[in-house]
């Protein structure tokens, strides 16, 4: 028998995780390939009521795994050592929330793309005019502190290599001003960045440049600083298609005043409806009505697909108030 050393790698740093020893042969954490009936038979198994017919044909389009296993938690019975499904529970309900995941991930990218370009062009602006439009990719133009210095200088060298890769791979904006001026002006390097590096980079800036990008939205810098790092969190959750609904940020936005008028003290701070917080405080009023709009015709149309489980359950999990609808009239 064959031993085989294992490295997996961790979904969210990268890092190798183990090593661990598996022996060719044995069954010992294998997985075996199951058909569409064999998935149904053992959801039915569990106690989920599914049609066979509508099963198949949500599992010849969709993953089996990403789509119960992602999505089954507020479906299934805790109280039992083996997974048994609550009580009328049917695959439907499971897809149901699947899909209503898969409609809002679309409605949440598209808004966070606007405030994306609206940052670009708030920081292209003010960066380029205080340090200009040649040269301007320097620590001194930065919060150059000595905790700040590495992370200056790691940001400075992946835009320098992000350009560097975009002009081998003939783009022409970026191609067009080095041939033509000799150098690339921030207003169009910026086009390249990733939300990630645009989120570091307002990060990294000095306080005062800060200060003049963070009072177009009427609020602290140390707040838009957070409200980028966590919508960048989202926007790649949304770009890779994963699951947002019940999604929990790494840091809490602290209280608002949108948090005061609902009297809400312990949800919107780290969940979906956290958020939503920033989405109202970060677009225009009728860019976040229409998207607001949007929203709620998703949940409501959810909850007339929700029988066997409590809809506020759904809603705890985003962390949405009872009376959610009202922020779009505050």
């Amino acid at each position: 028998m064959q031993n085989v050393i294992l490295y997996i790698v961790d979904q969210y740093s990268g890092n190798l995780r183990g090593p661990g020893s598996f022996i060719i042969g044995e069954n010992v954490m294998s997985k075996e390939f199951k058909t569409i009936e064999e998935q149904i038979n053992i959801l039915k198994s569990r106690s989920l009521i599914v049609n066979e017919n509508e099963a198949k044909i949500i599992f010849s389009k969709n993953n089996y795994y990403y789509l119960i296993n992602g999505y089954k938690d507020l479906f299934v019975n805790k109280n039992n050592n083996e997974e048994k499904y609550k009580k009328n529970v049917t695959l439907n309900e499971i897809y149901a929330l699947y899909e209503f995941d898969s409609e809002i991930r679309m409605d949440f990218l598209k808004y966070i793309l606007k405030i994306e370009r609206r940052i670009d062009t708030y920081i292209a602006y003010e960066f380029s005019k205080k340090y200009g439009h040649y040269n301007y990719l320097i620590s001194d133009n930065f919060e150059n502190t000595k905790s700040n210095a590495m992370n200056i200088t790691n940001l400075i060298s992946t835009i320098n290599n992000n350009m560097i890769k975009q002009m081998k791979n003939k783009n022409k904006m970026l191609n067009h001003y080095m041939n033509k001026y000799g150098y690339v002006p921030f207003w169009v390097l910026i086009r390249i960045m990733t939300f990630g590096e645009i989120s570091k980079f307002y990060s990294l800036m000095k306080q005062k440049d800060q200060n003049a990008i963070a009072k177009k939205f009427n609020i602290r810098e140390n707040i838009l600083k957070s409200y980028l790092e966590n919508l960048a969190i989202i926007r790649n959750l949304c770009a890779h298609d994963e699951k947002i609904y019940d999604i929990r940020l790494r840091k809490c936005i602290g209280t608002t005043e949108y948090h005061k008028i609902m009297g809400i003290e312990n949800t919107g701070k780290k969940d979906l409806f956290s958020v939503i917080i920033i989405l109202k405080t970060l677009l225009e009023e009728k860019e976040f009505k229409d998207f607001y709009s949007i929203l709620i015709d998703n949940i409501e149309k959810l909850e007339k697909n929700i029988k066997s489980i409590q809809f506020s359950e759904i809603l705890n999990k985003m962390g949405f108030p009872d009376k959610y609808k009202e922020m779009l009239n505050i």
